[in-house]
């Protein structure tokens, strides 16, 4: 009989992992702990994350704790749950829930661990011009992506993805890699390995990101356009796209950069958006406005 598992997740990316999951049949799934709606959009409407809405589609029980306390563990014993498994959550899981599976609780995290410790593991590797990153199936413990790791799987950072597209990759991994080790874990019959601290990477906070922080001067991009430091340029504008989105302003214009490439060593300006605009090429902006 297939163990029961509770999921804990809450964006995109983590909602098509869950769908794989409750479509292998490897698991019982037999409820789902997300975060709470959010205020979206202009007139602020309450939207539940993609994860929730996911859940909602096959009937499963879904819970929006506020916090993880004591109270709402109280209805996930209820559910007689096996295994744990988290998946982009964005909260800290306390010790009581770590204890509370008979099997265990386990994460997936879109990096190769110690290295990226953190949420923001993709853009980071992006930012940092690394030639590859990974999935790491790791055992949860009290610390920041602290545990012992189950397994890893190795991918590789093309030279024009972004966080979107390397996300993409990254969850099409994670899938195959919970296929393959999902039955090892509920017959308890697999190995782990601690993590070695001294190659430990943490990643800044994500309340560091901001429309702010992903501002980039127009001298900047100007130089790399002539061939200085444009690898560095290219990733930081990858790093940031598309959210919360790479912009700059010329001539007083604010103006997203959505699109960049390198040619003989050289940033080149694909495709860029002037603000309530439609995005246009970099050659269709350069008959309007003058650089």
């Amino acid at each position: 009989m297939p163990k029961n598992l509770v999921y804990f997740g809450s964006p995109e990316f983590s909602a098509t992992i869950l769908e794989s999951l409750i479509k292998s049949g490897l698991v019982n799934v037999v409820g789902v702990v997300t975060t709470p709606d959010k205020a979206q959009g202009r007139s602020l409407t309450l939207t539940p994350s993609p994860v929730a809405i996911l859940a909602g589609s096959y009937d499963l029980p879904v819970y929006k704790p506020e916090r993880l306390d004591e109270a709402n563990l109280a209805h996930l014993r209820l559910l007689k749950p096996d295994i744990f498994l988290v998946v982009s959550f964005g909260k800290i899981i306390p010790q009581s829930y770590l204890d509370t599976p008979k099997i265990g609780v386990y994460n997936i995290h879109f990096s190769l661990l110690p290295k990226y410790r953190g949420a923001l593991c993709i853009s980071e590797a992006i930012k940092n011009q690394d030639k590859e990153t990974g999935v790491t199936l790791m055992e949860m413990d009290d610390k920041l992506d602290h545990g012992p790791i189950i397994a890893q799987s190795k991918i590789t950072i093309d030279i024009d993805d972004n966080t979107a597209t390397l996300t993409t990759k990254l969850t099409q991994a994670a899938i195959l890699l919970l296929a393959d080790k999902l039955p090892e874990i509920c017959a308890q019959n697999y190995q782990k390995t601690a993590q070695d601290e001294r190659l430990a990477v943490f990643t800044p906070s994500h309340k560091t990101i901001s429309r702010q922080s992903a501002f980039i001067p127009y001298e900047k991009i100007l130089i790399a356009q002539n061939g200085v430091n444009s690898k560095e340029t290219h990733a930081l504008i990858r790093s940031l796209n598309p959210e919360p989105g790479a912009w700059t302003t010329i001539d007083g214009n604010d103006i997203k950069i959505l699109d960049t490439s390198l040619t003989d060593e050289k940033l080149i300006l694909n495709t860029v958006q002037l603000s309530g605009k439609s995005p246009i090429s970099w050659k269709q902006f350069l008959q309007g406005h003058t650089v």
